[in-house]
């Protein structure tokens, strides 16, 4: 004799093995999805990318920490008031950046023949970068900390070195992005860097 087993009508209804299966599978995949976007949008600072308030006519960049000049005094940062009135060399550099270490020279010649010089520090560990002003000499009137590249990415430049001949406003004359070379700063940096207001 078989046994007949109704369902009453007012049951909740269960899901089946397979739907709990897929309902748990579909939960672990956005959840390492959700896990993987995050993990690029910091590693990738999107955020900074996106929403970059930093532009040359308005940035403050902190000191070096512990960065001095040879007679002891501390080396400070520098903000878009510092570059308003005046033509001035803005470098972007890092003591990790092989072509910065091959132009330095360059730099602390310009320095030499009385340029002024704003150096932005970009993603430096400021250790490294002390050490490496105190082996190749410091060409700077200040050295500013980019520690997010945020000025970098807010200039165009894509990385290090890149250099701009700020004029007054400021507003940014000349822009070479990547390395230097001699002929560049004879036909470019030092023309405009002569030119009047």
């Amino acid at each position: 004799m078989s046994e007949t087993i109704e369902r009453d009508e007012d049951a909740p209804a269960w899901p089946s093995r397979r739907n709990l299966l897929l309902g748990a599978l579909c939960a672990i995949s956005a959840g390492a999805g959700a896990a993987a976007v995050e993990h690029v949008w910091k590693r990738k600072d999107l955020s900074a990318r996106f929403f970059n308030t930093l532009s040359i006519e308005a940035f403050d960049l902190p000191p070096t920490p512990g960065l001095t000049f040879a007679d002891g005094r501390p080396v400070p940062g520098f903000a878009s008031a510092d570059l308003g009135d005046k033509r001035s060399l803005l470098y972007l550099w890092a003591s990790y950046c092989p072509s910065c270490r091959a132009e330095h020279h360059l730099v602390m010649a310009l320095a030499a023949r009385g340029v002024a010089i704003y150096g932005a520090n970009v993603k430096d560990d400021p250790a490294h970068a002390r050490r490496f002003l105190a082996e190749h000499g410091n060409p700077f009137v200040a050295v500013g900390r980019d520690e997010r590249a945020l000025l970098q990415r807010a200039l165009g430049a894509r990385g290090v070195p890149a250099s701009f001949v700020v004029a007054p406003g400021p507003k940014i004359d000349v822009s070479i992005l990547g390395p230097i070379d001699e002929d560049a700063i004879t036909t470019r940096v030092l023309p405009a860097l002569a030119k009047g207001a």
